[in-house]
């Protein structure tokens, strides 16, 4: 698989979910082998995307540099893994990511209007080739290698809400290729009766109907209803595709998890990263 970039400079502006600041940034054409890298233009500071730079994952993926952040940078790293994205500078005024509707739509379909720009070089992938796992009070993950029958990256997860709303699992295969059809369209989401908490919290500034699910009494209060029948976990399952590009490459291997969150994904890319011997780096055609 080549290596891609974008074709020209992409802008985007809006709200960040949790701070409620206004954000600009600029997704620009980046040289072979840069990775995906945030720079804080208001900070002079470079802050690659990678699972080391993680700092918090407090309802949100953050990451930081010398002491300068980016907040809830898992939509957009969803969407560039999507579109198999992996040279990017990401320009950025503000402390966090905007949350534009919730989801990785917008950033998906402004990438592909725009388009892809492919290098003259192959691209690395991450292959599982032995099982990790990661668990904690409440859930667990793990990364899995393929079976035969599988391609790419595959997730499996369970759910439970906790009697908030209806309980529910969800695979989906290959999302490598399947990805804008299958997830970029599912929305974050939040319960109300925990809307207080998160504010008490300092979060959620920058939340409202037009871009978050919120479920009350299990339905929807947004008048338009889902995008997807299992919208909640779509999201969770978009969620994960970010948080594992935070490995520096696309994966190759099955995630599976219970009750997972940002937490555990990024413990789980501890564990992986402990020994070489749970993976392997090369180049497929």
């Amino acid at each position: 698989m080549k290596s891609f970039t974008i074709k020209d400079p992409i802008h985007f502006n809006g709200i960040g979910l949790h701070t409620g600041v206004n954000t600009n940034i600029i997704l620009k054409p980046a040289p072979i082998n840069s990775g995906i890298f945030f720079n804080r233009a208001d900070k002079s500071i470079i802050i690659p995307a990678k699972w080391d730079n993680v700092i918090s994952t407090k309802f949100s993926t953050n990451i930081a540099s010398d002491g300068v952040e980016v907040k809830t940078v898992e939509h957009l790293l969803s969407a560039l893994a999507g579109l198999h994205i992996n040279n990017c500078e990401i320009l950025i005024d503000n402390v966090e990511v905007p949350i534009l509707d919730g989801s990785s739509d917008i950033f998906v379909k402004s990438i592909l209007k725009k388009g892809l720009k492919e290098q003259d070089s192959e691209q690395n992938i991450l292959e599982i080739i032995k099982p990790v796992k990661f668990s904690c009070d409440y859930g667990y993950a793990e990364l899995i290698p393929n079976s035969s029958n599988d391609e790419g990256l595959n997730i499996n997860l369970q759910s439970s809400f906790d009697g908030k709303y209806e309980d529910q699992d969800i695979k989906i295969s290959n999302l490598n290729g399947n990805y804008i059809e299958s997830i970029s369209k599912a929305r974050t989401f939040g319960f109300f009766q925990e809307i207080e908490y998160l504010k008490s919290q300092n979060l959620i500034k920058g939340g409202s109907l037009d871009n978050a699910i919120v479920i009350k009494n299990k339905k929807p209060l947004n008048k338009d209803g889902l995008r997807y029948d299992n919208e909640l976990m779509r999201h969770k399952v978009l969620d994960v595709v970010g948080d594992l590009y935070l490995s520096g490459y696309p994966v190759i291997g099955t995630y599976k998890g219970f009750k997972t969150g940002h937490f555990i994904t990024n413990n789980l890319l501890k564990e992986l990263f402990k020994t070489k011997e749970n993976y392997k780096i090369h180049k497929i055609n």
